[in-house]
């Protein structure tokens, strides 16, 4: 058996979605509270890390993160988006550990949609016994870059129609899972409520694994489980997660 890393990295270089005002407010930061030296200190600034001014000195390494529960890898509870759904503390783990099985939509188009008919074509079977991971390769090439959020890919309203026909407990993506509000001449149906996407699988109390990379790393695995485990956090609607395969 061996392991391999799909999460991304976190850091204070995430950035979140364009338009949402609660990622522009409270951005990443992870901070070195105290340092084993000064050397240790220089070289902690030296790789990028925020240190407090003048961190203390002592025999331990200690840090602060500060991080909103919807940026990078991360999971979805109902409660994102569901008034009294579970919250991340109350998702079972068995809904968001096990076996794998990739979906290959590599040929999506930058800035198009996953449609159900493109899951379809594929001839992936889909059931409740697997976690299908949609795999249009776009995390992966662009996480870090203007590219990320300008051309985003994201998921058609009929993903979740058939992800809820299917009777998955959950679906794991690498892209957006909703139009691309943000982008000139993609605003949403402001008829409905916003999320269409959202509403209809945590109502269903599906789970939704958001930008998960480095999925090129498994293709043609047919024989993994996927682990995505989010932190503990009481009453919350998602949290980051370290999300990775266990092959063979």
């Amino acid at each position: 058996m061996h392991i391999v890393d799909l999460s991304l990295p976190i850091n204070r270089q995430m950035t979140g979605i364009p338009k949402i005002g609660e990622y522009d407010d409270n951005p990443t930061r992870c901070v070195v509270l105290t340092a084993l030296s000064e050397d240790h200190v220089g070289r902690l600034s030296a790789d990028g890390l925020e240190t407090v001014p003048d961190p203390d000195i002592t025999h331990h390494m200690m840090s602060r993160v500060e991080i909103v529960t919807h940026i990078g890898t991360h999971i979805d509870a109902p409660a994102h988006f569901i008034e009294n759904g579970d919250t991340i503390d109350q998702v079972p783990l068995e809904k968001i550990v096990k076996k794998g099985r990739i979906v290959p939509l590599t040929d999506t188009e930058p800035g198009g949609p996953v449609t159900a008919d493109a899951v379809l074509a594929t001839g992936v079977e889909i059931d409740a016994s697997i976690i299908p991971i949609l795999h249009t390769g776009w995390t992966e090439k662009t996480w870090g870059t203007d590219d990320f959020w300008d051309n985003m890919t994201y998921l058609d309203t009929s993903i979740s129609e058939l992800m809820i026909e299917r009777g998955v407990s959950a679906v794991a993506i690498d892209c957006f899972p909703e139009i691309p509000f943000w982008r000139d001449g993609m605003e949403r149906d402001t008829s409905k409520p916003p999320g269409p996407n959202h509403r209809a699988l945590l109502g269903n109390n599906t789970i939704i694994i958001q930008m998960l990379t480095n999925i090129s790393a498994i293709v043609g695995e047919d024989n993994f489980t996927l682990v995505a485990v989010p932190l503990r956090l009481e009453g919350l609607d998602g949290s980051p997660a370290r999300v990775f395969a266990m092959v063979g």
